[in-house]
């Protein structure tokens, strides 16, 4: 919970001691999207904790606003009727820049206020009381890439796309340039400073591989907490961009080259003592074992290591995530894990009990954060479940290997085929939830295949800049 965030009961003396006038509410489809509504208070408050209605399709609909009317979920009706918006006022802020508004995050329930599980949020949050019924814990944080222009968004849209000019002084690629990063530096001193207003610590910023790329580092916190703050911090940085006459994008594969990512770090702790004590009692290090890890993070690793390529349809959802997935990219392409391994899909730091950490580095920018986590930590009690054994790390690049059966998946239709194999993920995500999404790649690779007017194998399509340039 933010430190000063309203309760149910003092809600209304909160927004009037705060000179609240309008409510901003923001709730992540299944595709990241982040949606909502700006409310008067008075309708903020008349229909707590549930805030306000949207059509089922806003969570039964693709990216280019058509609905998913040849499938169906059970949270449906056969009549397009309404589904709620219930509001976690832990998540209450003031907007930095508006004194007047605050923001709040929710999930999608029923009418009712009964809850609606393939609302990605929800997903999460249940996988969350599962992995602590197990007395374990997790903190992540997760790495924000994202490509800033010189252009607004309008310029470059009303362009096709196709005169793109990067914040950056030259045409060189290089990394962690001091100059490239200051001619940024403007654009994210407003982003860092709104982020810490609403209540996210952030670690570090940089310049990173790509022309005009940038890597935003976010502080470890509870994998539902991070995943919220992922959402605001997006939205800060279209914000910031938008006001600046600049735009700043999340798409995976902009131009050839690099391409962004979101790499996810993630460590376990002992529950129980956390809720007790406060303490987070690290569990995955153990100076007495091999690669000093635990007898339980082997487990987990070895979880996330063979559930990997079922877990790559949900890490990276689009079409244009998988023209990521190439060798010598900076991107994993086959399945393994790696003690300090920047070309495995799965990166294992174990130098001391508190820092040991995984580094879950298969994820593109444009990724759900609710569903990336609950991706990896599905994954995770499987291989504590079935007690699962941990193969030897790799030893060598995963680059430039010959093709065998550790590949992971390199494009949709491959991604969706390993999931809709792996019946244990998918038990744990919820079958029906994971048939459904299924269901929705298969909607979307259909789309692409019939409107995009372009080879896969060539440069992006206008198609894929329409869906991923702005709206995630």
């Amino acid at each position: 919970m933010l430190a000063s965030a309203p309760s149910l009961e003092n809600v209304a003396e909160w927004m009037s001691e705060k000179g609240i006038r309008t409510v901003r509410t923001m709730i992540t489809d299944l595709h990241g999207q982040p949606l909502g509504k700006y409310l008067s208070v008075a309708k903020f408050l008349s229909g707590l904790p549930k805030a306000h209605a949207f059509s089922d399709l806003a969570l039964a609909g693709d990216l280019g606003g058509t609905p998913h009317l040849t499938f169906w979920h059970s949270f449906r009706t056969p009549m397009l009727g309404d589904i709620a918006a219930k509001m976690d006022l832990s998540t209450c802020v003031v907007d930095p820049v508006d004194p007047e508004t605050a923001h709040v995050i929710g999930q999608f329930v029923q009418m009712d206020g009964s809850p609606i599980d393939l609302c990605p949020r929800t997903q999460l949050s249940r996988l969350c009381e599962t992995l602590a019924g197990h007395g374990i814990g997790v903190r992540s944080s997760m790495e924000l890439e994202f490509f800033l222009f010189d252009q607004p968004y309008d310029a470059i849209r009303a362009e096709g796309y196709s005169t793109l000019s990067p914040c950056t002084l030259t045409s060189l690629q290089s990394i962690y340039t001091l100059r490239d990063a200051y001619r940024a530096h403007p654009f994210m001193q407003r982003v860092t400073r709104q982020i810490e207003a609403l209540g996210i610590e952030w670690e570090a910023w940089s310049d990173e591989n790509g022309n005009g790329q940038i890597e935003l580092n976010l502080a470890p916190l509870a994998p539902l907490a991070m995943a919220d703050a992922v959402m605001r911090a997006r939205q800060v940085i279209f914000e910031v961009a938008q006001s600046m006459g600049l735009a700043a994008s999340f798409m995976p594969q902009i131009k050839p080259g690099h391409a962004n990512g979101m790499h996810i770090h993630h460590s376990l702790h002992d529950f129980n003592r956390e809720q007790d004590t406060g303490v987070f009692e690290p569990l995955l290090f153990d100076a007495s074992e091999p690669h000093q890890l635990s007898a339980l993070a082997m487990r987990w690793i070895a979880g996330l290591h063979h559930h990997l390529p079922a877990s790559v349809s949900l890490l990276c959802p689009s079409i244009n995530s998988f023209r990521r997935l190439r060798d010598f990219s900076a991107a994993p392409t086959r399945q393994g894990w790696g003690l300090d391994h920047k070309s495995a899909p799965l990166r294992v730091l174990s130098p001391s009990p508190g820092t040991t950490r995984i580094e879950h580095r298969v994820g593109s920018s444009d990724l759900n954060p609710y569903l990336a986590m609950s991706a990896i930590i599905a994954s995770g009690l499987c291989g504590l479940d079935a007690d699962l054994e941990l193969p030897p790390p790799m030893q060598h690049t995963g680059w430039g290997q010959a093709p065998g059966a550790s590949d992971l998946p390199s494009d949709m239709v491959l991604a969706s085929q390993a999931l809709a194999e792996d019946q244990t993920l998918q038990q744990y995500l919820g079958k029906e939830n994971a048939g459904y999404w299924l269901k929705t790649r298969r909607h979307e690779w259909l789309s692409f295949q019939e409107q995009a007017s372009q080879s896969l194998n060539e440069a992006p399509t206008l198609w894929e800049f329409e869906r991923g340039f702005a709206k995630l």
